[in-house]
């Protein structure tokens, strides 16, 4: 069976929050408190500051953070780093519902929608 990921908007992923799908940010953390986080948001980074990146460590730990029967959208700044992810995913897992935000962060905010502060830690 070929897999794809589908991408959404920001309205289609209010919609899809609201009937049970997760979100996961796969920003750094430095990113997540410069601009906030969607509300309800998995937070787990997936590129680090020098673009490297751990992709079975992550992997791990998104399966404990959502089941792999749980559709799953995913968010970056802009939309680049989720459909690389998104392509990993296809690649490596058997999860049949996966999304991204095609925009970003930045989309979402460019339409005035709300974020939650992130705390330093």
């Amino acid at each position: 069976m070929h897999r794809i990921f589908m991408q959404l908007d920001n309205q289609q992923l209010i919609k899809f929050l609201q009937q049970g799908g997760a979100l996961v940010d796969v920003r750094r953390e430095d990113e997540w408190r410069q601009v906030g986080v969607v509300a309800g948001s998995h937070l787990l980074t997936f590129f680090r500051q020098d673009g490297e990146s751990d992709p079975q460590n992550w992997l791990a730990q998104l399966n404990r953070l959502v089941p792999e029967e749980q559709p799953l959208a995913l968010i970056c700044r802009s939309g680049r780093r989720t459909g690389l992810v998104c392509d990993f995913l296809i690649n490596t897992t058997g999860r049949r519902e996966l999304y991204h935000l095609t925009e970003g962060i930045l989309g979402w905010l460019a339409e005035g929608l709300p974020v939650v502060a992130i705390a330093a830690t």
